[in-house]
Protein backbone atom coordinates (compact mmCIF):
# COMPACT_ATOMS: atom_id res chain seq x y z
CA UNK A 1 0.00 0.00 0.00
CA UNK A 2 1.43 3.33 -1.07
CA UNK A 3 -0.44 5.74 1.19
CA UNK A 4 -3.25 4.20 3.24
CA UNK A 5 -5.51 6.87 4.72
CA UNK A 6 -8.68 7.22 6.71
CA UNK A 7 -10.61 10.06 5.10
CA UNK A 8 -14.05 11.53 5.71
CA UNK A 9 -16.56 14.19 4.81
CA UNK A 10 -18.44 15.62 7.77
CA UNK A 11 -21.48 17.85 8.17
CA UNK A 12 -21.96 20.12 11.21
CA UNK A 13 -25.35 21.65 12.05
CA UNK A 14 -24.83 25.24 13.21
CA UNK A 15 -27.93 26.78 14.79
CA UNK A 16 -27.80 30.51 15.51
CA UNK A 17 -24.02 30.16 15.59
CA UNK A 18 -21.00 32.42 15.28
CA UNK A 19 -18.30 29.78 15.59
CA UNK A 20 -15.36 31.69 14.10
CA UNK A 21 -15.15 35.48 13.93
CA UNK A 22 -13.10 37.49 11.46
CA UNK A 23 -12.05 40.56 13.42
CA UNK A 24 -13.26 42.69 10.52
CA UNK A 25 -16.02 45.33 10.82
CA UNK A 26 -19.50 44.64 9.50
CA UNK A 27 -20.42 46.56 6.37
CA UNK A 28 -22.98 49.33 6.99
CA UNK A 29 -22.86 48.65 10.73
CA UNK A 30 -24.66 51.00 13.12
CA UNK A 31 -21.95 50.81 15.78
CA UNK A 32 -18.17 50.99 15.80
CA UNK A 33 -17.60 47.93 17.99
CA UNK A 34 -18.91 45.35 15.53
CA UNK A 35 -18.09 41.65 15.29
CA UNK A 36 -18.38 39.77 11.99
CA UNK A 37 -18.12 36.06 11.25
CA UNK A 38 -15.65 34.62 8.77
CA UNK A 39 -17.14 34.28 5.31
CA UNK A 40 -16.21 33.87 1.67
CA UNK A 41 -17.99 35.06 -1.46
CA UNK A 42 -18.70 33.00 -4.54
CA UNK A 43 -20.32 35.33 -7.04
CA UNK A 44 -23.04 37.25 -5.24
CA UNK A 45 -23.42 34.61 -2.53
CA UNK A 46 -21.78 34.79 0.89
CA UNK A 47 -20.90 31.61 2.76
CA UNK A 48 -19.87 31.55 6.43
CA UNK A 49 -16.99 29.27 7.32
CA UNK A 50 -14.81 28.04 10.16
CA UNK A 51 -11.06 28.12 9.53
CA UNK A 52 -9.11 24.89 9.40
CA UNK A 53 -6.99 26.16 12.30
CA UNK A 54 -10.06 26.68 14.50
CA UNK A 55 -11.40 23.20 13.70
CA UNK A 56 -8.02 21.69 14.55
CA UNK A 57 -7.97 23.55 17.86
CA UNK A 58 -11.40 22.19 18.82
CA UNK A 59 -10.10 18.73 17.94
CA UNK A 60 -6.91 19.05 20.01
CA UNK A 61 -8.74 20.51 22.99
CA UNK A 62 -11.21 17.60 22.94
CA UNK A 63 -8.33 15.11 22.88
CA UNK A 64 -6.70 16.88 25.83
CA UNK A 65 -9.88 16.97 27.89
CA UNK A 66 -11.54 13.64 27.07
CA UNK A 67 -8.62 11.38 26.12
CA UNK A 68 -5.98 12.87 28.44
CA UNK A 69 -3.52 13.66 25.67
CA UNK A 70 -0.75 15.80 27.18
CA UNK A 71 -0.28 19.14 25.42
CA UNK A 72 3.23 19.50 24.09
CA UNK A 73 4.92 22.39 25.97
CA UNK A 74 5.29 25.60 23.95
CA UNK A 75 8.39 27.81 23.87
CA UNK A 76 7.75 31.48 23.06
CA UNK A 77 10.57 33.50 21.60
CA UNK A 78 10.66 37.08 20.32
CA UNK A 79 9.42 36.28 16.82
CA UNK A 80 8.39 32.65 17.01
CA UNK A 81 6.70 29.98 19.07
CA UNK A 82 7.02 26.23 18.84
CA UNK A 83 6.16 23.06 20.71
CA UNK A 84 8.67 20.57 22.11
CA UNK A 85 8.66 18.72 18.81
CA UNK A 86 8.53 15.41 20.67
CA UNK A 87 6.03 13.10 18.92
CA UNK A 88 7.02 10.12 21.05
CA UNK A 89 5.90 11.56 24.38
CA UNK A 90 3.25 13.95 23.02
CA UNK A 91 0.62 12.47 20.71
CA UNK A 92 -0.49 15.94 19.63
CA UNK A 93 2.99 16.59 18.18
CA UNK A 94 2.69 13.26 16.38
CA UNK A 95 -0.77 13.75 14.87
CA UNK A 96 -0.90 17.55 14.41
CA UNK A 97 2.72 18.15 13.39
CA UNK A 98 5.15 20.95 14.28
CA UNK A 99 7.99 23.23 13.23
CA UNK A 100 10.44 23.45 16.12
CA UNK A 101 12.82 26.17 14.94
CA UNK A 102 15.46 26.24 17.65
CA UNK A 103 18.88 27.83 17.22
CA UNK A 104 21.10 25.47 15.19
CA UNK A 105 18.48 22.74 15.50
CA UNK A 106 15.28 22.81 13.46
CA UNK A 107 12.98 19.82 13.35
CA UNK A 108 9.75 19.73 11.41
CA UNK A 109 6.94 17.23 11.11
CA UNK A 110 4.24 17.35 8.44
CA UNK A 111 0.93 16.64 10.14
CA UNK A 112 -0.52 13.20 9.32
CA UNK A 113 -3.92 14.85 9.94
CA UNK A 114 -4.98 17.24 7.21
CA UNK A 115 -8.31 19.05 7.15
CA UNK A 116 -10.21 21.63 5.16
CA UNK A 117 -12.24 24.64 6.18
CA UNK A 118 -15.77 23.99 7.42
CA UNK A 119 -17.79 25.87 4.79
CA UNK A 120 -21.52 26.49 4.75
CA UNK A 121 -23.48 24.37 2.29
CA UNK A 122 -26.19 27.03 2.14
CA UNK A 123 -25.42 30.58 0.94
CA UNK A 124 -26.56 33.93 2.31
CA UNK A 125 -27.39 32.62 5.77
CA UNK A 126 -25.57 35.33 7.75
CA UNK A 127 -27.80 37.60 9.83
CA UNK A 128 -26.90 40.80 11.66
CA UNK A 129 -27.98 41.30 15.24
CA UNK A 130 -27.95 44.27 17.58
CA UNK A 131 -27.43 44.24 21.35
CA UNK A 132 -26.27 46.44 24.17
CA UNK A 133 -24.53 46.23 27.52
CA UNK A 134 -26.75 47.78 30.18
CA UNK A 135 -26.12 45.71 33.31
CA UNK A 136 -25.38 47.65 36.53
CA UNK A 137 -24.03 50.71 34.79
CA UNK A 138 -22.80 53.51 37.07
CA UNK A 139 -25.21 56.37 37.82
CA UNK A 140 -22.78 58.95 36.44
CA UNK A 141 -22.76 57.23 33.01
CA UNK A 142 -25.92 55.11 32.67
CA UNK A 143 -26.13 55.00 28.86
CA UNK A 144 -26.13 51.44 27.44
CA UNK A 145 -23.18 50.42 25.24
CA UNK A 146 -24.50 49.18 21.88
CA UNK A 147 -22.73 46.58 19.72
CA UNK A 148 -23.50 44.54 16.62
CA UNK A 149 -22.59 41.00 15.69
CA UNK A 150 -23.40 38.32 13.12
CA UNK A 151 -24.65 34.76 13.36
CA UNK A 152 -25.95 32.08 11.02
CA UNK A 153 -28.08 28.95 10.90
CA UNK A 154 -26.74 26.52 8.33
CA UNK A 155 -24.86 23.29 7.73
CA UNK A 156 -21.05 23.41 7.50
CA UNK A 157 -19.18 20.74 5.55
CA UNK A 158 -15.52 19.81 5.57
CA UNK A 159 -13.14 16.95 4.91
CA UNK A 160 -10.13 15.46 6.60
CA UNK A 161 -7.54 12.85 5.80
CA UNK A 162 -5.45 10.94 8.37
CA UNK A 163 -2.41 9.05 7.11
CA UNK A 164 -2.41 5.63 8.75
CA UNK A 165 1.22 5.01 7.81
CA UNK A 166 2.59 8.25 9.25
CA UNK A 167 1.04 8.23 12.73
CA UNK A 168 3.73 6.92 15.09
CA UNK A 169 6.37 6.79 12.33
CA UNK A 170 9.17 9.36 12.38
CA UNK A 171 12.10 10.21 10.14
CA UNK A 172 15.33 10.80 12.03
CA UNK A 173 17.80 13.35 10.71
CA UNK A 174 18.47 17.00 10.01
CA UNK A 175 15.28 18.99 9.25
CA UNK A 176 13.19 15.85 9.79
CA UNK A 177 10.85 14.67 12.54
CA UNK A 178 13.49 13.82 15.14
CA UNK A 179 17.13 14.81 15.66
CA UNK A 180 19.83 12.19 15.13
CA UNK A 181 20.63 11.99 18.84
CA UNK A 182 17.00 11.27 19.85
CA UNK A 183 16.63 8.00 21.74
CA UNK A 184 13.72 6.20 23.38
CA UNK A 185 13.19 2.64 24.54
CA UNK A 186 9.74 2.77 22.95
CA UNK A 187 11.10 3.16 19.41
CA UNK A 188 12.20 0.62 16.85
CA UNK A 189 14.77 1.94 14.34
CA UNK A 190 15.12 0.85 10.72
CA UNK A 191 16.84 2.27 7.64
CA UNK A 192 14.86 4.66 5.44
CA UNK A 193 13.89 2.81 2.24
CA UNK A 194 14.87 5.66 -0.10
CA UNK A 195 16.89 8.31 1.79
CA UNK A 196 20.51 7.37 2.51
CA UNK A 197 21.68 8.11 6.03
CA UNK A 198 18.14 8.63 7.34
CA UNK A 199 16.53 6.26 9.82
CA UNK A 200 12.89 5.53 10.53
CA UNK A 201 11.74 5.37 14.16
CA UNK A 202 8.44 3.63 14.90
CA UNK A 203 6.27 3.35 17.97
CA UNK A 204 4.69 -0.03 18.86
CA UNK A 205 1.71 -1.01 16.72
CA UNK A 206 -0.79 -0.82 19.57
CA UNK A 207 0.22 2.73 20.44
CA UNK A 208 -0.13 3.79 16.80
CA UNK A 209 -3.56 2.17 16.61
CA UNK A 210 -4.60 3.91 19.84
CA UNK A 211 -3.62 7.35 18.62
CA UNK A 212 -5.48 6.96 15.32
CA UNK A 213 -8.58 5.49 16.97
CA UNK A 214 -8.79 8.18 19.65
CA UNK A 215 -8.30 10.93 17.10
CA UNK A 216 -11.29 9.57 15.15
CA UNK A 217 -13.42 8.91 18.23
CA UNK A 218 -12.89 12.48 19.43
CA UNK A 219 -15.17 13.69 16.63
CA UNK A 220 -18.10 12.22 18.55
CA UNK A 221 -17.28 14.59 21.43
CA UNK A 222 -16.15 17.59 19.41
CA UNK A 223 -16.91 20.92 21.04
CA UNK A 224 -15.68 24.51 21.43
CA UNK A 225 -16.06 27.46 19.09
CA UNK A 226 -16.58 31.21 19.49
CA UNK A 227 -19.51 32.93 21.25
CA UNK A 228 -20.89 29.75 22.81
CA UNK A 229 -22.11 31.61 25.90
CA UNK A 230 -24.89 33.23 23.87
CA UNK A 231 -24.73 31.23 20.61
CA UNK A 232 -24.49 27.68 21.93
CA UNK A 233 -24.35 25.10 19.15
CA UNK A 234 -23.31 21.46 18.94
CA UNK A 235 -20.39 20.88 16.56
CA UNK A 236 -20.42 17.07 16.67
CA UNK A 237 -20.98 15.94 13.05
CA UNK A 238 -24.60 15.16 12.17
CA UNK A 239 -23.68 13.29 8.97
CA UNK A 240 -20.45 11.59 7.88
CA UNK A 241 -19.02 9.51 5.06
CA UNK A 242 -15.81 7.74 6.11
CA UNK A 243 -13.53 5.75 3.83
CA UNK A 244 -10.36 3.66 4.17
CA UNK A 245 -8.37 4.17 0.98
CA UNK A 246 -4.93 3.45 -0.41
CA UNK A 247 -3.87 6.78 -1.84
CA UNK A 248 -5.79 9.96 -2.43
CA UNK A 249 -5.87 13.07 -0.33
CA UNK A 250 -9.54 13.58 0.54
CA UNK A 251 -11.78 12.52 -2.36
CA UNK A 252 -15.14 13.09 -0.62
CA UNK A 253 -15.03 16.80 -1.44
CA UNK A 254 -18.36 18.68 -1.51
CA UNK A 255 -20.47 15.53 -1.32
CA UNK A 256 -23.10 17.52 0.60
CA UNK A 257 -25.03 20.09 -1.41
CA UNK A 258 -27.98 22.42 -1.06
CA UNK A 259 -31.39 21.24 -2.23
CA UNK A 260 -32.77 22.95 -5.33
CA UNK A 261 -34.88 25.33 -3.23
CA UNK A 262 -31.96 26.08 -0.85
CA UNK A 263 -34.00 25.11 2.19
CA UNK A 264 -32.05 22.00 3.13
CA UNK A 265 -29.10 19.72 2.46
CA UNK A 266 -28.74 16.46 0.58
CA UNK A 267 -26.03 14.08 -0.62
CA UNK A 268 -24.71 14.64 -4.13
CA UNK A 269 -25.28 10.99 -5.04
CA UNK A 270 -23.90 11.23 -8.60
CA UNK A 271 -20.70 12.81 -7.35
CA UNK A 272 -20.30 10.23 -4.59
CA UNK A 273 -20.93 7.30 -6.94
CA UNK A 274 -18.31 8.65 -9.34
CA UNK A 275 -15.73 8.99 -6.56
CA UNK A 276 -16.41 5.45 -5.35
CA UNK A 277 -16.08 4.12 -8.91
CA UNK A 278 -12.79 5.96 -9.43
CA UNK A 279 -11.40 4.64 -6.13
CA UNK A 280 -12.85 1.13 -6.24
CA UNK A 281 -9.42 -0.44 -6.77
CA UNK A 282 -7.95 1.53 -3.87
CA UNK A 283 -10.44 0.64 -1.12
CA UNK A 284 -8.59 -1.11 1.68
CA UNK A 285 -9.49 -4.76 2.00
CA UNK A 286 -11.04 -4.47 5.44
CA UNK A 287 -14.48 -4.65 6.98
CA UNK A 288 -16.68 -1.80 5.68
CA UNK A 289 -14.16 0.35 3.75
CA UNK A 290 -16.82 3.08 3.28
CA UNK A 291 -19.21 3.94 6.12
CA UNK A 292 -22.15 6.33 6.24
CA UNK A 293 -24.06 7.70 9.19
CA UNK A 294 -26.55 10.51 9.74
CA UNK A 295 -28.94 11.94 12.30
CA UNK A 296 -32.52 11.39 11.02
CA UNK A 297 -34.02 14.40 9.29
CA UNK A 298 -30.73 16.06 8.36
CA UNK A 299 -30.42 14.86 4.75
CA UNK A 300 -33.34 15.14 2.35
CA UNK A 301 -32.29 12.13 0.25
CA UNK A 302 -30.85 9.71 2.80
CA UNK A 303 -33.11 6.88 1.63
CA UNK A 304 -32.00 7.42 -1.99
CA UNK A 305 -28.37 7.17 -0.91
CA UNK A 306 -28.91 3.89 0.91
CA UNK A 307 -30.86 2.46 -2.03
CA UNK A 308 -28.59 3.65 -4.86
CA UNK A 309 -25.13 3.19 -3.33
CA UNK A 310 -25.23 -0.36 -1.94
CA UNK A 311 -21.45 -0.66 -1.35
CA UNK A 312 -21.63 1.84 1.51
CA UNK A 313 -22.22 0.47 5.00
CA UNK A 314 -25.06 2.33 6.72
CA UNK A 315 -23.95 2.37 10.36
CA UNK A 316 -26.94 4.32 11.69
CA UNK A 317 -26.25 7.71 13.26
CA UNK A 318 -23.20 9.83 12.53
CA UNK A 319 -21.75 8.87 15.92
CA UNK A 320 -22.33 5.18 15.14
CA UNK A 321 -20.40 5.60 11.87
CA UNK A 322 -17.46 7.36 13.54
CA UNK A 323 -17.25 4.76 16.31
CA UNK A 324 -17.43 1.93 13.76
CA UNK A 325 -14.48 3.42 11.88
CA UNK A 326 -12.52 3.75 15.14
CA UNK A 327 -13.36 0.16 16.04
CA UNK A 328 -12.01 -1.04 12.67
CA UNK A 329 -8.76 0.80 13.39
CA UNK A 330 -8.48 -0.87 16.79
CA UNK A 331 -9.47 -4.43 15.90
CA UNK A 332 -9.23 -5.27 12.17
CA UNK A 333 -6.19 -7.55 11.91
CA UNK A 334 -5.85 -6.81 8.18
CA UNK A 335 -4.67 -3.32 9.07
CA UNK A 336 -1.71 -4.70 11.01
CA UNK A 337 0.54 -4.74 7.93
CA UNK A 338 0.15 -0.92 7.70
CA UNK A 339 1.99 -0.50 11.00
CA UNK A 340 4.42 -3.41 10.56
Amino acid sequence: MANPVLTAAILVEANGAALNNSGEPIERARTENTVSVKSIRIGSRRYPYVSGQAWRRWWRETLYEDYKWKPSPVTREAKSAYTDGDPVNYADDDVFGYMAARKNDTQRRVSPLKNSLLISVLPNTIEQDFAHFSRNLPAENPDPVPFEFEHYTTYLQGVFSLSLTDVGRFEVGKMRDLPKDFSSAELTFTEHPSAEGVKIASLPIEERRRRVAECVEALTRLRHGANLTRNLTDVVPVAVIIGFLDGGNAPFQRVFKATEDYTGVEIDIDRLKTVIKDYKDRLLQIDSPIIFGSIPGVLRNEEDLIREVPNITNAGSSTDAILKAASIVKTDVRLTEIWS
